[in-house]
């Protein structure tokens, strides 16, 4: 995107974030069909370890998560840096230093906006539980609503959506939302 100078103004990033069980990806995939933009799964970066270990049932440490999340940070610089025009991106991004890590990019090139998918721990588990062929666990659920620091929008650029509607609702709140916000045009 360029702003009316013509200069190239920063790239709007949306963390499409939130504990198992949320909808990160169904929100996301629809989102990037609304944006028509780049989308990441950001599971699909998870070092082979880190899926072994949850696919075991063991809840990821800090050192597990930090070269995962820096790796995520790294491809959204790049995608940021080759001009792209949006990014929808998921993660966990329990706890606010990993978004600390994920927003940690140049602001010339582009700007964060976590999107926080937030439901009852009874919802989740459910979800959970209906999933087929996931690596998560239902078990570890507990775990992430443990680490789970929820985003403060006081200080932190993000926008809260409840997982009760449809994935495709939810997305075009979140996209409506962001045009209300001007971080999209």
């Amino acid at each position: 995107m360029t702003d009316h100078n013509g200069r190239q103004s920063p790239m709007p990033i949306f963390v499409v974030m939130g504990t198992a069980g949320c909808g990160k990806t169904s929100v996301a995939e629809e989102m990037q069909k609304l944006l028509q933009c780049d989308y990441l799964e950001g599971d699909v970066l998870h070092p082979q370890a880190n899926v072994d270990k949850m696919a075991s049932g063991y809840p990821l440490t800090d050192d597990d998560r930090w070269p995962w999340l820096r790796l995520i940070r790294d491809v959204l610089v790049e995608k940021a840096s080759q001009h792209h025009a949006t990014a929808v991106v998921t993660c966990s991004a329990l706890r606010k230093v990993y978004r600390d890590i994920l927003s940690d990019i140049p602001s010339e090139l582009g700007s964060v906006t976590f999107c926080y998918l937030k439901g009852s721990p009874a919802l989740l588990a459910e979800r959970i539980a209906a999933r087929q062929g996931h690596f998560m666990k239902p078990g570890m659920l507990r775990s992430q609503l443990d680490t789970l620091e929820e985003p403060n929008p006081e200080v932190e650029n993000v926008i809260v959506a409840d997982i009760i509607p449809e994935p495709k609702v939810i997305a075009q709140q979140i996209v409506n939302e962001a045009r209300s916000r001007g971080i999209l045009p």
